[in-house]
């Protein structure tokens, strides 16, 4: 990383310093090419849970959410920044960690994606990975799907800016796939920040500050891995997930109405819908709350995951 302690901006609850004590680093192969995994380590007993961030972030983004779930027993470990890399290409560096992971850590795996990440962590579910469940948060989705690519058009200030851009980006991608794409062009982070909340809102702006200015953030990607979002198909139909799975819906975030009808499109099988009064940014604004929501999931026997739908509205951490 380019700065050490950049990061210790990022958590709202915890010292800097404590979690900082907590990590280590572990190490996989991948593509000839060896990955860093954050790690916070229980012991070899203890179960494990592998975070994947979303666009543009890196793991320390996520270094407060991994270590309080740490704190309730587990082996957490957080994948590095995406960089400019295809949804099928991260599908095979996610399919290679998690094979790192199983071979080290022989308990349970678990798996929460946000954003980017989540998506990928869905399509790694659709093809029957080895882990117990998924997590998935401002995702995921059915990138040929038209409803997907409808409500991404139409998702406030960003999805004006995707329909006009997508046209252009559908014709340049033939010609030019390594043009350099500005995030920003498709995700504004300070159009996500959630101004209806004044408690989201004072952390959240502080956190958005600090995701533009962090040198270790990703500002642009090739131009054939922003359009890998919106035409890679899914490795299996919806009606082969038979892994447990739970969605965590924003009722102010991204796309909250896509989410919950993909989520009525799931089998019937053991599959949890919540919906969190709150925005985009929620995990790392209230990081108490949503390690306790992903910790009850993934602690609970797999009979006694149930289908239901729970809606948070009161923050804890007020």
């Amino acid at each position: 990383m380019k700065d050490q302690n950049y990061w210790k901006r990022y958590p709202v609850l915890t010292n800097p310093e404590e979690i900082g004590l907590a990590l280590s680093s572990d190490y996989f192969l991948s593509e000839g090419k060896r990955f860093e995994l954050l790690r916070f380590y229980k012991d070899t007993s203890a179960g494990n849970v592998l975070i994947s961030p979303g666009s543009g972030g890196h793991a320390y983004v996520f270094a407060e959410l991994a270590y309080l779930i740490h704190k309730q027993g587990y082996n957490v470990f957080i994948m590095p920044r995406h960089g400019g890399f295809t949804i099928s290409e991260l599908f095979r560096r996610h399919t290679d960690a998690i094979q790192y992971i199983r071979s080290k850590y022989p308990n349970a795996l678990h798996l929460y994606g946000e954003g980017l990440g989540g998506l990928v962590i869905f399509y790694l579910a659709l093809a029957g990975v080895p882990v117990q469940s998924i997590i998935c948060e401002n995702a995921p989705a059915i990138l040929t799907d038209k409803a997907f690519h409808n409500a991404m058009k139409k998702d406030g200030k960003g999805g004006k800016r995707r329909a006009l851009l997508l046209p252009l980006f559908r014709l340049l991608v033939k010609v030019f796939p390594s043009l350099p794409i500005p995030i920003k062009a498709y995700l504004v982070w300070e159009e996500l920040i959630d101004f209806a909340d004044e408690h989201n809102r004072a952390i959240e702006e502080r956190i958005v500050q600090g995701y533009n200015n962090d040198p270790d953030f990703d500002k642009r990607y090739p131009l054939q891995a922003v359009m890998s979002l919106v035409n890679t198909p899914p490795p299996n139909p919806l009606s082969d997930l038979s892994i447990p799975i739970m969605f965590i819906v924003t009722t102010r975030g991204f796309m909250p109405a896509y989410f919950k009808e993909l989520f009525r499109r799931l089998p019937m099988m053991t599959k949890r819908l919540v919906e969190i009064d709150g925005g985009v940014f929620w995990m790392v604004s209230n990081p108490n709350d949503a390690a306790k929501l992903i910790c009850d999931w993934i602690g609970r026997p797999r009979k006694e995951k149930e289908l239901f739908t729970h809606s948070i509205v009161n923050h804890e951490n007020n």
